[in-house]
């Protein structure tokens, strides 16, 4: 194919899958129309709340006059007579306009040289008590150039600029008094210096306001419109997510990329799923903010809303890849979006994106809400910068958009990247990001070395028909992944119309799934060659979407719900024909859909929903998606699905196998014998591969004698070294040796030597020790195992390590020489606990870095926030206007404005207008270049024009708009100015300026000269306020940095959720509460550690920056309050771990605490009093107390510190009468040290409230410890919410006898009364009744019954997920069931005290029950010393187990840098030093080397010995035998049957020996046996064999064999013969392959639950249907002349 044709049909197949993947979308989300509709209709009220939210602000009118005008009499009628008016200097001219004034305020003036002889004055008139009356001083300036210069100083004016309430400061100028001295002086100015008598009238009137002119309400609004808009637009996200996990999880993915689906195309295609659900979402977001923000267009505030939400879905999807569970990821999605949404609001409620550009650059991509809260600033025409008056309109949001598309490639890229990288997620192998980024382009024309021939590559073939065609061949492959090799060289064939299995054990799983994708293309062999059906699998090659090539036969969660059934054979006709034409695609797909519903009996359900439809009908579809192209292959994963689905599967492989080459992986060998080829994979390599009887011929022609033997371990060794030299002379070899157990291979043939080892061992029984012998054919699961222990070096077995394991086992024999320390609630352990703390942090020692360097930071900035206003007044600019003043001119603002002014065409208005218009004299370029006027003449209304300003352009009108004058003459010939002001605009002194401006009008007009009058507000301060001013402000900064320091705590609790935290607060010389106080105080000791090193950092800091500015006995309140700060917010950190998710718990963690800790954002975001109600709540956080008391520290801090400033800088010079000052106590209190611990103005409230919070957490904590929170949930669910009750078929009659004895036991327990004479052990240590376990209302477990005596042990075998798992753990108190009732040591409920029960048990399972971060031998010192072993003999103790186990030379070694099989050791170690009564134990054993097993027998052995119970649980048999012959079958969660092993053999097998002859010819065999055997039948016959069964009562195993060998001596015609028992394991397996259980297929549901959540009946198979489905052809029978293994076991 050319070039141009391949780049063609690469586009092509994008575009194509792209196209069905669409369509797939849109279906799902047109069928999920109620969910949208709910999501659209929340979405709805939200914006309606936004609407509500946004109405005072942007929706309220004009109002026209919100002030009342005032008259010049008005304005002087103002200042209160109490007022103390006083100037300086008292030389004329000033004297004369200071009379002028005093006619005018009618007040009494004081007049002094300086102000300080003011003051001086004000000091003796008070006589050192303080004034309440307000103090105004004028201060005169030098005149020149025509320019009058007075200070007005008013000490009214300073309370007003240092008040905290910004909303009091408005017209703070007129109420101080300002204004009338301000206009009475300016008037006494003007009359002074004109030549006639100015005869003029000036007033003061308001212009039209905007609501938006009202920054801080804007603000606000703005705020709870982003959040009603991150609020709605998060559902969309979240289902979009949710979808993307389930689809993952449920190997939907897995299947379209089986089928060459690229990535993109996925992620596109439910992009625009997210798209159809978010577009409601964002045409309402849109309308509303139409609807708000009146002037913006729809198309643009679509774009800006669909582009936050693209951003928000690419984030949900990034973060999709970490979960496997969508509720997980969808909590964690809306935290992160909401710590987002919050961070931007705090950014920009205290304007860090104002002062730091480049920050807010940086900003804008990491925090989109950022962005978004900028557009709405934009839309709301408030210019959050100082100069974004003066930059261009729209450029903000353009920038904003533009990063948020460029951030949504990239996140696409990475999310691309991500899928090969990440271990869990990655489909075909995890491959380093390296190998994908920077991608070598290989070379084909470069030489390549060939491997010479060794001629021996046909040894590793199995052996088969030249003549029959290959399906598949492997050839020399090897595949390694991230460096580890998981295949290596491994060669195979599979032949054509055979059904074939690949089996590897459960722990060689990696194995299979790798073969799996090197068989659908999804990887490729690293060396050797995959050929299927002739093609060499190679990049670019997909054999799934090819006809007539192979298939897949996928599991039934793999379906989409809301898709029919004919709608998936569609969708995958258009993946996998993507290069056909639609009219292809069309015709074949007719003709292929009429073909599969009729064989695959869909016809009745072609467009029934899948989630409508049975088991039956799903498994249905799988078949027909995998036979969809008419393949010549069908590949078939393992079998995890329900009863129902296997066999249906089943029956299809039997119905096509002749016709298909069904490949098959599986990780149970108990099926094998089904296939007609197998392959054993192990350790890398292929072990075996032939077919079922060639395995049989191999591996399963010897006996299997299973020898159980008296004792945990035989006491003689030289009788065992007797029994095994016997053993090996009649050619027999060990396949395994358990201690109590030992199983051996012995041959069939000859005869006569099995028959006289049999009788060796009977004879001498009990020279050897042994209890009991059984004597079986081995079946497939005993084959396999074979298989793959002879394929197993076990060269090791001499080693030195077994030498200690043994000499470990001698030392275990002899009785523990110690006693347990036992206190009733624990002891405290403190160095044990301590130490793991310490290793902790030594193994993460990344977050102690972090967490110092966080402690580092906070120390830093709060020694700038109490240092910097102290060092650097004067660079503060707030201080500045404070301290020297403020002049009242509009240049001196520097802003872009535009002055209004309305006038007649008289003279005098004509020239009072022009002289206005100019600049004020001496101004600067750069004051008034952005300055400008509008004249309207006198027939125009001011008041029109400005309203017609403010409606079309209200970005303008916002900050341009705020002086004007109306000047007019009336009719009496007086001018009357009108002085035009905005009460709203962001310059609080509008007012004052106007007026200012007016009088400089007036003034050039009379005086015909370039004169003016400038005024200063220079507020006569009464101590340093802009510094109480900062020091109100929260510590953003430092609130989040103490929240960073502090959530480190969270990390260790997480960590040790589940059994790890369980084994230790239950241990038995320890609780829960002992396991939080030790952890408590670690973790305050490092916190008092990283206050050392904050206090430090901060007295550092302020002595290197301001070291003379203050008292550093000041200093320690901060370490203090930290260290209450620590005791109160640890309890609390506590509670946020107590989920498994420890990153998620301390994400969690900082959210909560960053919203509790920032108060003035929760302020601002909750209206009027609602703070006042929520403020109980919020206390509950010590986050809020140490804000709260941070402020009040640093106003005190600053309190105390003001006078040494003072005396610094020398200030009492022009500040006389402040409070530092020696003549203090005029207008205020001479300074006093006010103290830190007082309760109202103190921290000492704060204090008490953190230890009430951290009484409070703790309290809830324990309860939740103590499961008193899930003992109520689980009353409620079980008796409120599932409340049906699952009906149960006939019990087996063990379970029976079971259940009469344990109610026996009850009724004891209750009445506490035991028959006479009798004592009765049964279930004293443990004892189960009807426990059953229910999640999401299914039943996992139901009506569990049985007891457990002291030294007994009972084993339990059944599959993991039927229920074996979650009943291990019910066992030891680690879960709580749902319904039932135990007891343990016939005193402890588990549903009563949970403590008490769950410290008499100890679990070992395949959950870590010991912290990852510790050695081994350190965690299991740990847990001894928990456990009551005495200091003493601690060591002792350990090393019996740890070199019992082989775990010597582990013992340094982290726990989490073990393998498997290490790691369950240790955890089997876990559950037996100082063990309590009771050890559960799950499949301690499995995968485990023989030295390893036999250890755990022997050690279990003498656990017995000693008293302990032992409940053991495994998914077969052979694994229970050396511990116990009590077996207990689990099938579906219910009980089977429970007895001792011969029993259950008795119960449900065929009675009597069975003996198989080999014959000669045909002959009468029923007359020979006669002369042999009193009772038997004939099971079957052939030609040369005959089975029977020989039922005499008083035959043995030497017997029957003897007697056997002397029929085969006087009968020539028999060749041979075998003797034979069913065993246990065969029963147990037909069990399990069988028995589909007594769990009913529909979960109950409560009244309430399917009255709120009504769903449509699925549709079933009848019953005939399921009794037609063919299952697998029996080939294995024990009593029956089938296949195997008679087929085999006689040939030579």
């Amino acid at each position: 194919m050319f070039t141009e044709e391949t780049k063609k049909s690469t586009r092509n197949r994008f575009y194509q899958h792209v196209n069905s993947l669409i369509w797939k979308s849109y279906l799902q989300r047109q069928r999920r129309w109620r969910l949208l509709l709910v999501e659209t209709l929340f979405a709805g009220v939200l914006f309606l709340v936004a609407v509500f939210v946004a109405k005072p602000v942007f929706l309220t009118p004009l109002q026209v006059e919100p002030r009342p005008p005032l008259s010049s009499r008005a304005i002087l009628a103002t200042l209160q007579n109490k007022n103390v008016l006083g100037y300086a200097p008292s030389i004329p001219p000033y004297t004369t306009i200071m009379l002028r004034v005093s006619d005018l305020l009618g007040l009494e003036i004081l007049s002094a040289q300086t102000q300080d002889d003011l003051n001086d004055l004000l000091y003796n008139r008070s006589r050192g008590t303080s004034m309440k009356n307000p103090v105004i001083w004028v201060i005169w300036g030098p005149t020149d150039n025509n320019i009058w210069r007075f200070s007005i100083r008013s000490t009214e004016r300073a309370r007003y600029a240092t008040c905290l309430d910004h909303t009091s400061n408005q017209n703070s100028h007129l109420r101080s008094g300002f204004l009338a001295v301000q206009l009475a002086v300016s008037k006494a100015i003007l009359e002074h210096v004109s030549e006639s008598q100015p005869d003029y009238e000036i007033s003061l009137r308001s212009m039209p306001v905007s609501p938006l002119m009202q920054e801080s309400r804007v603000r606000r609004a703005i705020s709870n419109i982003l959040m009603c808009f991150t609020m709605a637009l998060l559902p969309p996200v979240l289902e979009t997510e949710a979808l993307v996990v389930t689809e993952t999880v449920s190997r939907f993915k897995r299947a379209l990329r089986i089928r060459d689906v690229s990535f993109p195309s996925m992620y596109v295609a439910w992009v625009v799923y997210a798209c159809l659900t978010a577009l409601p979402a964002c045409v309402l977001g849109s309308i509303t903010l139409i609807l708000v923000f009146r002037w913006i267009h729809l198309f643009y505030t679509l774009i800006l809303v669909f582009a936050y939400t693209s951003l928000m879905i690419m984030l949900a999807l990034i973060m999709a890849m970490f979960h496997n569970r969508a509720l997980i990821a969808c909590i964690w999605t809306t935290l992160f979006t909401f710590l987002q949404t919050f961070l931007a609001e705090l950014l920009v409620h205290h304007r860090v994106d104002d002062t730091h550009p480049v920050l807010t650059f940086i900003l804008h991509i990491i925090i989109p809400p950022l962005g978004l809260v900028h557009g709405f600033n934009e839309f709301a025409l408030l210019q959050t910068g100082k100069l974004a008056n003066i930059r261009g309109e729209g450029h903000s949001t353009i920038f904003i958009l533009f990063s948020w598309i460029v951030m949504i490639l990239f996140y696409f890229g990475v999310l691309m990247v991500m899928q090969r990288t990440l271990k869990e997620r990655s489909i075909g192998g995890q491959v380093s990001w390296k190998s994908i980024i920077f991608k070598e382009v290989e070379d084909l024309n470069r030489l390549r070395r060939l491997d010479t021939p060794t001629g021996r590559e046909r040894e590793q073939l199995q052996e088969v028909d030249e003549l029959v065609a290959k399906a598949i061949s492997f050839r020399n492959v090897t595949k390694t992944i991230m460096g580890d090799t998981v295949l290596n060289n491994v060669t195979f064939d599979i032949y054509r119309g055979e059904f074939t299995m690949l089996y590897a054990e459960q722990v060689q799983q990696r194995m299979i799934i790798t073969v799996e994708d090197l068989l659908t293309g999804l990887t490729y062999p690293d060396k050797g060659t995959v050929n299927i059906l002739g093609e060499n699998m190679a990049a670019g090659k997909n054999l799934m979407t090819r006809p007539h090539m192979t298939g897949y036969c996928h599991r039934s969660n793999f379906l989409v719900e809301d898709l029919t059934v004919e709608e998936h054979i569609n969708l995958f006709l258009g993946i996998c024909l993507w290069q056909e034409s639609d009219q292809y695609i069309t015709e074949y797909g007719h003709v292929r859909l009429t073909r599969l519903l009729t064989d695959c009996d869909l016809e009745g359900v072609r467009q029934e929903y899948v989630r409508n439809v049975d088991q039956y009908y799903r498994a249905q579809l799988c078949w027909a998606l995998g036979i969809l192209l008419e393949p010549k292959v069908i590949l078939i994963p393992s079998f995890q699905d329900k009863p129902t689905y296997v066999s249906v599967i089943k029956d299809k492989i039997m119905q096509h196998k002749q016709y298909l080459t069904i490949v098959k992986l599986c990780l149970s060998s108990i099926k094998l014998e089904f296939a007609d080829r197998v392959f054993l994979f192990d350790s890398k390599v292929l072990v075996f591969g032939g077919t079922p009887a060639y395995m049989f011929f191999k591996y399963g022609r010897e006996y299997r004698v299973r020898i159980t033997f008296r004792y945990g371990s035989p006491t003689d060794v030289e009788a065992i070294a007797e029994l095994l030299d016997r053993a090996a002379k009649a050619n027999a070899t060990i396949r395994a040796h358990l201690g109590s157990l030992l199983i051996l291979r012995l041959p069939a043939s000859p005869t006569s030597v099995a028959a006289a080892l049999i009788k060796d061992l009977t004879d001498n029984s009990d020279k050897y020790g042994i209890v009991s012998m059984n004597i079986s054919l081995p079946d497939s699961e005993e084959v396999c195992n074979r298989a793959i222990h002879q394929s197993r070096v076990i060269g090791h077995e001499m080693s030195t390590s077994h030498d200690l394991s043994r000499q470990a086992l001698r030392r275990i024999a002899d009785s523990a020489p110690w006693r347990r320390n036992v206190s009733l609630f624990g002891n405290i352990h403190m160095k044990s606990i301590a130490w793991k703390y310490i290793t902790f942090y030594i193994y993460y020692r990344f977050y102690l870095i972090v967490t110092v360097i966080s402690a580092i930071l906070a120390g830093i900035f709060i020694g700038l926030s109490l240092s910097k206003l102290l060092s650097d007044m004067e660079k503060d600019q707030a201080t500045k206007i404070l301290l020297h003043g403020q002049v009242m001119t509009v240049e001196a603002l520097e802003q872009k404005t535009n002055l209004v002014l309305r006038l007649e065409n008289s003279r005098d208005a004509i020239s009072v207008a022009n002289a206005y218009v100019l600049s004020e004299t001496g101004a600067t370029e750069k004051e008034i270049e952005n300055m400008g006027y509008t004249a309207l003449s006198k027939n125009e209304s001011i008041t029109e024009y400005l309203a017609t300003r403010a409606i079309d352009s209200p970005q303008h009108y916002v900050y341009m708009f705020a002086y004007g004058m109306d000047v007019f003459t009336d009719d009496n010939g007086t001018l009357n100015v009108l002085a035009l002001y905005s009460p709203m605009h962001h310059d609080d002194g509008a007012a004052a300026r106007s007026i200012a401006r007016a009088h400089m009008a007036l003034i050039r007009h009379y005086t015909s000269m370039d004169a003016t009058i400038e005024v200063t507000d220079d507020p006569l301060a009464l101590d340093l306020t802009p510094w109480l001013r900062d020091a109100a402000t929260p510590p953003l900064m430092i609130q989040v940095l103490l929240i960073l320091t502090i959530s480190h705590i969270t990390l260790l609790p997480s960590k040790e959720y589940g059994l790890i935290r369980h084994t230790q607060s239950n241990a038995f010389d320890f609780s829960p509460v002992s396991y939080w106080i030790t952890l408590y105080i670690c973790d305050l000791v490092l916190y008092w550690m990283l206050v050392v090193i904050m206090t430090a950092v901060m007295i550092l800091l302020m002595f290197l920056i301001a070291p003379t500015h203050f008292n550093y006995m000041d200093l320690v309140i901060i370490p203090f309050m930290l260290t209450f700060y620590g005791i109160g917010c640890i309890p609390q950190a506590y509670l946020f771990s107590l989920s498994k998710w420890s990153a998620l718990n301390s994400m969690t963690f900082v959210i909560v605490n960053i919203l509790f800790g920032e108060t003035t954002v929760v302020a601002k975001l909750l209206y009027g009093n609602a703070l006042n109600y929520v403020l109980h709540f919020m206390s509950l956080s010590p986050q809020f107390n140490m804000a709260y008391a941070f402020v009040k520290i640093k106003e005190i801090f600053f309190y105390n510190s003001e006078c040494v400033v003072f005396k610094r800088k020398n200030l009492c010079t022009s500040k006389t009468l402040h409070k530092c000052c020696d003549k203090c106590g005029v207008l205020q209190q001479c300074f006093t040290r006010k103290s830190f611990w007082s309760r109202d103005t103190g921290v000492m409230m704060e204090i008490n409230a953190i230890l009430t919070t951290a009484l409070v957490y703790t309290t809830l904590l324990l309860l939740w410890e103590y499961k008193v929170f899930q003992r109520t949930l689980k009353y409620i669910a079980s008796h409120w919410i599932y409340t049906e009750k699952q009906s149960m078929e006939d019990d087996a009659l063990g379970v029976k006898h079971e259940k009469e004895d344990v109610q026996n036991k009850v009724m004891e327990l209750r009445t506490k009364q035991r028959t006479p004479g009798k004592l009765d052990t049964f279930g004293n240590y443990i004892l189960a009744k009807n426990v059953s376990y229910k999640h999401m209302g299914r039943y996992v477990l139901q009506n569990v019954n049985f007891g457990l005596s002291e030294g007994e042990a009972l084993a339990l075998s059944g599959l993991r997920h039927q229920g074996r798992y979650h009943l291990c753990q019910i066992l030891a108190g680690h879960l709580l069931p749902s319904e039932g009732q135990l007891w343990a040591m016939s005193k402890w409920k588990l549903q009563m005290q949970p403590y008490m029960y769950s410290r008499n048990v100890s679990l070992s399972c395949e959950l870590d029950s010991l912290p990852h971060w510790m050695t081994v031998y350190d965690a299991l010192e740990m847990i001894g010393r928990l456990r009551g072993v005495p200091r003493e003999h601690m060591k002792t103790e350990l090393m019996k187990y740890i070199d019992a186990l082989e775990l010597h030379d582990l013992s340094d070694t982290y726990i989490i840098r073990l393998r498997t099989t290490e790691r369950k050791r240790v955890n089997f170690a876990a559950a037996i030093i100082g063990a309590p009564p009771v050890i559960v134990l799950d499949e301690a054993t499995a995968y485990q080397k023989y030295s390893v097993r036999r250890a755990m027998y022997y050690i279990l052995y003498h656990l017995r010995r000693r008293g302990h119970a032992i409940f053991t649980s495994s998914g077969s048999v052979e694994s229970h035998m050396p511990v116990t012959n009590r077996l207990a079958i689990l099938v579906d969660g219910h009980i089977y049957d429970i007895d001792q092993i011969d029993n259950l053999v008795e119960r449900y097998s065929t009675k009597g020996y069975t003996v198989v002859v080999h014959l000669k010819y045909e002959v009468d065999v029923t007359r020979i046996f006669a002369k042999y055997f009193k009772s038997f039948t004939i099971n079957d016959s052939t030609e040369v064999l005959v089975n029977i069964q020989v039922l005499d009562s008083d035959l043995n195993w030497a017997t029957i064999f003897e007697k056997m060998e002397k029929l085969q001596a006087d009968h020539h015609v028999v060749y041979s013969y075998v003797v034979s028992a069913i065993p246990i394991d065969y029963i147990y397996n037909t069990i399990i392959i069988n028995e589909t259980g007594k769990k009913v297929a529909v979960k109950p549901k409560s009244w309430c639950l399917k009255c709120l959540l009504p769903h449509k009946p699925k549709v079933r198979p009848s019953k005939e249907k399921l009794k037609a489905l063919m299952p697998f052809e029996k080939k294995y029978y024990i009593t029956k002349l089938k296949e195997l293994p008679w087929s085999v076991i006689f040939n030579r």
